[in-house]
């Protein structure tokens, strides 16, 4: 017998159903990775509190401790996507964050908890391309957008559970309790993902997945084809943009309502009446987030796909102008005096920055030949990921103290300079969103032109 192994028997195409099987579970999948990593923002506050942090450090907590190994690892793993099992990838990713969101719950100071985030950062970086690359087998380039927005509205709703579960969880038992329910569930459906999910190209040997195959692009040459398009770039700066501000105000967002709208921790007799708790603030920034982002992920898949018909082009075009209108929007809702004005107008936004997801996705796998999709991804997710959603969070905390400090130099009280510091951070934060736009106005012009 020759000690070559036999060529794999090519995979049969897959049914309309078992494509709707896998976008569903990995729904899922996504849901639970936004849910981990989002729950945190909701919980900030609290173990602020508790832990006796500070607001970079809290920045720095949300941010960096995720995104430093969730965007550096996301290369070499979607090169490992690109030949070896995508499902079992997703499988073992989601066992090992959903791991490290349980011992989230566990910290007990600033140091183990940016540890334990950094493990759901490292376990959350194999997701991400290997499902990507997957459903671009599973979903012709007609019905490619479309399969990418309703995965990318897993996304709001995994927030939606993240901030209403946590919130509620938080005020009746504590942030741990909130850690522990998060990151279980993640553990069942790792299984259910190895079981049941199929690799459309067959079933590639774990012993050839770290050497090239013939006819396979190595990283240089891979990256050097993308690297000669504009238009990728200019998508990967306007990710940059649309994370930075997501991700910053995220990181911010139970401190803005405490500081700014006077949310309460718990109710007691000499709260005003109509203030809102800590449970409701979760409930209904959830039931925000979830709703407007969920419409803005399902909508920009739909549009995109509706309106490719005039000029690829087009499908970057909407996101564009919404990123840059909503920015006075955002700003005009951190002067709101109550919080559920400030809500509707953050929802603005909120549509904004989930609109970009399937047209994005699908003008980048678009720039990409099959060989090199992973990789177009994974690097997209490296540059945005680091600089959007590991700087922007940092860029808030570290504006916010120096607000904060030089406000009580002027004689403002701590907590009243904490909040008023925090106020005009995110003001700063918010002029990303047109920065944003016009990344994707600059895409629109070259995506015909650049496409693979």
């Amino acid at each position: 017998m020759s000690d070559t192994a036999a060529p794999t028997a090519p995979a049969q195409a897959p049914t309309p159903a078992y494509a709707s099987y896998v976008l569903a579970v990995l729904f899922f999948v996504m849901l639970l990775n936004f849910l981990d990593r989002q729950i945190m923002s909701i919980l900030a506050e609290p173990i602020k509190a508790d832990l006796g942090l500070t607001n970079t450090q809290v920045g720095l907590m949300t941010g960096l401790s995720f995104a430093i190994f969730y965007t550096t690892l996301g290369v070499p793993i979607a090169l490992l996507a690109d030949r070896w099992h995508r499902p079992k990838i997703i499988a073992l990713s989601l066992g090992v964050w959903s791991g490290f969101t349980v011992l989230c719950g566990m910290a007990g100071n600033f140091l183990s908890m940016f540890l334990a985030r950094v493990g759901v950062g490292v376990g959350e970086a194999g997701s991400g391309p290997a499902s990507h690359s997957l459903l671009a087998n599973l979903y012709p380039p007609e019905k490619r957008a479309g399969a990418l927005g309703v995965y990318g509205m897993a996304v709001p709703f995994g927030a939606l559970i993240a901030y209403a579960g946590g919130g509620w969880v938080t005020q009746h038992f504590s942030w741990r309790e909130a850690f522990f329910l998060a990151g279980a569930p993640g553990l069942l459906l790792a299984v259910l993902v190895w079981a049941t999910i199929r690799e459309p190209r067959g079933n590639p040997r774990i012993s050839q997945a770290f050497k090239a195959p013939e006819g396979q692009l190595k990283f240089k040459e891979a990256f050097k084809e993308l690297a000669a398009k504009p238009t990728y770039w200019h998508l990967v700066a306007a990710g940059v943009m649309v994370q930075f501000v997501a991700y910053g105000f995220a990181a911010f967002y139970g401190g803005y309502f405490i500081r700014v709208q006077g949310v309460v921790m718990e109710v007691t007799p000499e709260t005003p009446p109509g203030t809102w708790d800590f449970a409701t603030m979760g409930v209904a920034l959830g039931l925000m987030i979830g709703l407007s982002g969920a419409l803005g992920a399902w909508s920009g898949g739909v549009v995109a796909d509706a309106v490719r018909k005039r000029g690829v082009g087009w499908t970057l075009v909407v996101p564009a102008l919404l990123m840059i209108a909503s920015t006075p929007l955002f700003m005009l809702g951190l002067f709101q005096s109550t919080p559920l004005m400030a809500m509707v107008l953050f929802a603005a936004p909120t549509i904004a920055g989930t609109f970009y997801y399937g047209p994005t996705f699908a003008a980048v796998q678009s720039l990409a030949r099959d060989e090199t999709r992973a990789v177009a991804v994974s690097v997209y997710l490296l540059v945005a990921g680091l600089l959007g959603m590991g700087l922007g969070p940092f860029f808030v905390g570290v504006l916010n103290d120096v607000f904060k400090d030089h406000l009580m130099g002027q004689g403002l009280a701590a907590a009243a300079a904490d909040g008023r510091g925090l106020v005009w951070a995110l003001v700063i934060l918010s002029l990303f969103n047109a920065w944003g736009g016009l990344h994707f106005l600059l895409a629109a012009r070259g995506l015909a032109k650049d496409a693979a």
